[in-house]
């Protein structure tokens, strides 16, 4: 059987969706992504290749038979689930096609199923949940990858609500950070916010760019530098938890036309 016909541009929207950005697949740890690929009875590069797992994931879609490659990018689809903000993305049909297409089969874009239209905290929990899964697993470092694909996730759908895109950060998780926060006007840039929330929407920025170097450093997603405790595994979960939630009702709030950018003045 042939190795998979799957284009340059098919590689990148199939990245988009399964959010292989600095390395990552979607929320897997080494773990769990090599028990999703053992679950299909598939053969993909070991983790003791020292490749991450994205830059596996490519060599395989890259080799894999067309029809193995198509039960993959099917299975991870299924994994990945409906997100908010899924209905204004392109992507997703084109990599149902792209789908559809490897297994000689054509299957209409309507049948794709809609997305909650608004950001809501049920996604929120859900990734909490995932993540005090693995810390009740003892699965340190996946529960600290869980924390930061929670807000990366949070953060791209806010800004691809306000203003229609997301931007490309290259996994810069506190520029992307700070992009959202000045559209969402929590910022400490605006004048007109009291300084209290000022020291606050700080405190934020921190806790974010903590996340990410605690990510690099202890979680699954790269070659570990620390080995990760319970208590920091479970401070960057909360945390986490934290920041994102607050980002969301930030953004209920001023869809039902609330101002909370705690003006002084109003207080």
């Amino acid at each position: 059987m042939s190795a998979s016909r799957l284009s340059t541009a098919d590689l990148r929207i199939v990245e988009q969706v399964l959010d292989m950005g600095s390395g990552y697949v979607l929320d897997f740890s080494n773990r769990t992504f090599a028990e999703f690929f053992a679950d299909l009875d598939v053969e993909i590069e070991p983790e003791e290749t020292g490749l991450s797992k994205a830059k596996r994931l490519r060599a395989f879609l890259r080799s894999a038979p067309t029809a193995e490659c198509a039960r993959v990018l099917h299975a991870l689809l299924e994994y990945r689930g409906e997100k908010d903000g899924d209905d204004q993305r392109g992507s997703i049909d084109k990599y149902r096609v792209i789908v559809s297409r490897l297994e000689g089969v054509a299957v209409p874009l309507s049948a794709a199923p809609v997305a909650p239209n608004v950001l809501t905290l049920a996604y929120v929990r859900e990734l909490s949940d995932k993540a005090e899964r693995r810390l009740a697993a003892s699965d340190l470092e996946g529960a600290i990858t869980v924390s930061r694909t929670l807000v990366e996730a949070v953060l791209e759908q806010l800004e691809l609500r306000l203003t229609g895109q997301s931007g490309n950060y290259a996994g810069d998780l506190q520029r992307q950070y700070k992009a959202v926060a000045k559209i969402l006007r929590i910022d400490d840039k605006d004048d007109q916010v009291d300084e209290g929330f000022k020291q606050i929407a700080r405190g934020l920025v921190q806790i974010v760019n903590g996340l990410a170097t605690i990510r690099n450093m202890a979680s699954d997603g790269h070659a570990r530098h620390v080995q990760p405790q319970d208590r920091h595994a479970r401070v960057a979960v909360n945390s986490a938890k934290t920041v994102a939630s607050f980002l969301v009702e930030v953004y209920l709030a001023k869809t039902r036309h609330t101002d909370v950018g705690y003006r002084s003045e109003e207080r």
